[in-house]
């Protein structure tokens, strides 16, 4: 699940911050991601300057995003571990991005019914996550991306996938549809199609729908979803999101496999890169005959890159 973005901090809010945090400038974990960040900016400007022969004379836009939490459900207790990064090179006309994935690339997102690395810890999560990297070519006048990678597991498995993106924003209305082809030495080939709407009532106020089938040859199965959404800006700090999905599988004949119902209350911790996670849930299974199963979950975002440094 990505993160819903967050509103920049007012002058008056920054204004006050520093006031308040002087000595915070100095904490170990402000020190780390300031190094960290730093980083990601100076290998996104080298490997731009090595592809194009011209060094960048903007600021890197590259970042990485990592969470990682607890899940507690009524038997059992399990943990997460997610990052994303992508290196973005803008002397390649910002068509060349790097991309590196853990669980990223899941096959069947549609299936997912909480977060796709959850394993029965944090630690282990992060441990036995695979990772997926990628060289991704996007041209934003197609609406279309290329990526040729490699998932980094026992063996390497490498990977082609193509997608095209449509949408357009008609006053408070948005649409988009996706169209993707994807083929893995180990899993095979498929397909996924999905299309959305959204509606802004105001500008803290959004509603939104989406629908996907992904199709997988090597098991010869359709996977559906359907999801509902409405987010809720309460501040530039505090934000809320409440989510309805329901999931299908089958071949010829798709039957219902679930639903969920899930209420997301995410606050900013510290400036706009540090945000803490709480997310209820409820699931119903077919296989359950339909018994809710409750869950919490608790987790930490954190945002890295340039961008992110004051």
């Amino acid at each position: 699940m990505s993160i819903w973005p967050l509103c920049s901090y007012s002058a008056e809010d920054m204004k006050s911050e520093a006031l308040e945090e002087g000595d915070k400038e100095q904490s170990w974990w402000h020190a780390t991601h300031e190094t960290v960040s730093k980083t990601i900016g100076s290998w996104s400007g080298n490997i731009d300057t090595f592809l194009s022969g011209h060094p960048s004379s903007i600021m890197s836009e590259s970042q990485v995003e990592i969470r990682f939490g607890p899940i507690f459900g009524e038997e059992s207790s399990s943990g997460f571990f997610d990052l994303n990064a992508q290196l973005k090179l803008p002397n390649t006309q910002d068509r060349l991005r790097l991309v590196i994935e853990s669980n990223g690339d899941s096959l069947v997102p549609e299936s997912e019914l909480g977060e796709s690395s959850q394993k029965n810890n944090v630690i282990n999560s992060a441990l036995s996550s695979s990772f997926s990297a990628a060289v991704r070519f996007a041209r934003a006048d197609m609406g279309a991306d290329f990526d040729a990678g490699v998932r980094i597991d026992f063996p390497l498995d490498p990977f082609l996938r193509l997608r095209f993106t449509q949408g357009n924003d008609v006053n408070v209305l948005e649409w988009w549809q996706k169209q993707e082809v994807f083929a893995y030495y180990s899993d095979g080939v498929g397909a996924r199609y999905g299309i959305g709407l959204g509606y802004k009532q105001s500008p803290s106020l959004q509603y939104s729908t989406d629908f996907g089938v992904t199709w997988l040859d090597k098991e010869g199965l359709f996977y559906v979803r359907e999801n509902f959404f409405i987010r809720h800006a309460v501040n530039e700090k505090n934000r809320m999101s409440y989510q309805l999905s329901f999931l299908q599988s089958g071949k010829s004949d798709i039957q219902p496999d679930s639903f969920l119902y899930n209420f997301l209350y995410e606050r900013l911790l510290y400036k706009d890169w540090l945000i803490g996670q709480i997310k209820p849930q409820f699931t119903h299974e077919t296989e359950n005959d339909y018994d809710g199963e409750a869950s919490l979950t608790l987790s930490i975002a954190i945002l890295l890159g340039p961008e992110y440094l004051h």
